[in-house]
Order: structure tokens, then sequence, then C-alpha cells
């Protein structure tokens, strides 16, 4: 996979992954998966949040189903 960046973004990546003793597709890749298991942590914390709050609804309906 090719990535293409401003000149300026692409050279903060350089710094950053330089900085962490890490190739820029390394420190890309790890930033890639540091967002998607944040979506993934705010996304389950919001569905356990509607079960806790309708649960019991939930279950009823599946009960008269």
């Amino acid at each position: 996979m090719n990535l293409g960046l401003e000149e300026s973004v692409a050279e903060m990546a350089r710094q950053a992954a330089e900085t962490r003793h890490v190739p820029v597709n390394e420190y890309v890749e790890q930033l890639i998966r540091a967002d998607n298991e944040k979506f993934r942590t705010d996304f389950l914390a919001g569905a356990q949040e509607v079960l806790d709050s309708y649960g019991d609804l939930i279950d009823g309906i599946e009960a008269t189903a």
C-alpha cells in the first residue's frame, strides 16, 4: 500500500517514528491500531450502556416474538 501525505505531515511522521526507534510504516500501523481500538472500546461501552438501560425492555420484546 502506498500512502500519500503532505510533505510536512510526512516529515512529522518520519520524526515521530525516529523518536520511537521504529520504521515509519510501523509507526503508522500503531496509530491505526490505536485509533481502531479506541473506536472498538467506545462502541462496546455504548452497547453496554444500551443493554444496561434497555435490557429488560429488549428481553420483553424477545419473549413476545
